[in-house]
């Protein structure tokens, strides 16, 4: 049984938080998070199809967790959330 997301006291953290359990989001952010790196340098690095790297990224930035700006004809990402040993901050 599973309860709708409007029934949490902080949906919009619940969805961040379903957003980043995924392996490939998370590693995105992981990677990001010292360092920009474009979707080419992403998708090799995850060995993903670039196309699926540039979905992943674009779910990431609509929720806040990434910051994506352009130079030239790449993107380049930086992860808006931090990691430490016990913590996960997200950034404004």
């Amino acid at each position: 049984m599973s309860a709708k997301v409007e029934s949490f006291q902080n949906p919009s953290l619940f969805r961040k938080i379903k957003l980043i359990s995924n392996p490939q989001r998370f590693r995105i952010l992981e990677l990001t998070q010292d360092k920009e790196l474009n979707i080419s340098e992403l998708s090799s690095k995850l060995k993903l199809a670039y196309n699926k790297c540039a979905d992943y990224v674009r779910m990431l930035e609509q929720s806040g967790l990434v910051q994506k700006t352009r130079e030239g004809k790449e993107a380049q990402i930086k992860s808006k959330v931090k990691f430490a040993s016990t913590i996960v901050e997200f950034k404004n």
